[in-house]
């Protein structure tokens, strides 16, 4: 496997003066990944399929994703889906041109590798107050909806929970692992926001400084994904998947006091 690109850091102090400072860094990584040989003098394959879907009725069998020579690491290979048509069908594209829907017309539908992967750091003080905020996120990424095929049709019903957007989106069948569910991932979240007064202490001999200060964590996500998070699991051979059992990130505030004697 190769992974060839690069990574960049730039920090700068913006503003210093008596009152006032602010510094500022950025930091980013490109990362092209590339299978380049899975077939040795003992094995040999050209392709290998990866990825389940959490055991959703009717995919048991049915796999997400390839380890193929040429490609990175967990693309995504299903049936291409152009929509849902006035009848509740998914428009499933005839890849082989034979003129029936099977496992031969699935192909390349996207990727979980990232194109870019980027982060930004900002500090900032003013007499006694400070503020600092950190923004990251990444751009290119695909993500399969796993909970959106398994909570988004209509075929749960009666007798099970089903989301919002299954009667709105129309789907009239039962669900099929397709491009239908491939989703844009790119987001940037503002990971980390911390607002803090340090107090004048010069009047007590016993107490050398006290900061006071409240902190926010995961505060919000920008993106287009509409599932639950577009930050997934990105490790194994097959990442890029929001699992039907994904547990979001929790979003925390704290509110501290901080001390020295």
């Amino acid at each position: 496997m190769l992974n060839r690109g690069f990574e960049f850091s730039v920090s700068a102090n913006i503003l210093n003066n008596n009152d006032f400072s602010w510094t500022s860094s950025v930091n980013g990584a490109f990362n092209h990944n590339e299978v380049t040989k899975l077939s040795d003098e003992l094995y040999s394959t050209n392709r290998i399929y990866v990825g389940d879907v959490g055991g959703i009725r009717g995919m048991s069998a049915t796999s997400s994703s390839i380890i193929e020579e040429g490609y990175p690491v967990g693309q995504f290979y299903m049936l291409k889906c152009n929509g849902i048509d006035a009848d509740g069908k998914y428009i499933i594209e005839d890849i082989d041109g034979d003129g029936s829907i099977s496992d031969a017309d699935r192909t390349y539908v996207g990727s979980p590798q990232p194109d870019f992967i980027f982060g930004w750091q900002n500090s900032f003080a003013y007499k006694q107050w400070d503020l600092s905020f950190f923004f990251r996120g990444m751009v290119g990424n695909d993500v399969l909806n796993i909970g959106k095929i398994a909570y988004s049709n209509l075929q749960s019903l009666p007798g099970a929970n089903v989301r919002k957007e299954a009667v709105t989106i129309g789907l009239k069948e039962a669900p099929k692992l397709c491009s239908y569910y491939i989703e844009d991932g790119s987001n940037i979240r503002l990971d980390n926001l911390s607002l803090g007064y340090t107090f004048n202490t010069n009047r007590y001999d016993w107490l050398n400084s006290a900061r006071l200060y409240v902190t926010g964590q995961n505060l919000f996500v920008l993106t287009n994904y509409t599932g639950l998070d577009p930050e997934v699991k990105m490790d194994g051979v097959d990442p890029g998947k929001e699992e039907r059992e994904f547990y979001p990130k929790a979003r925390t505030f704290t509110v501290g006091v901080s001390l020295s004697f």
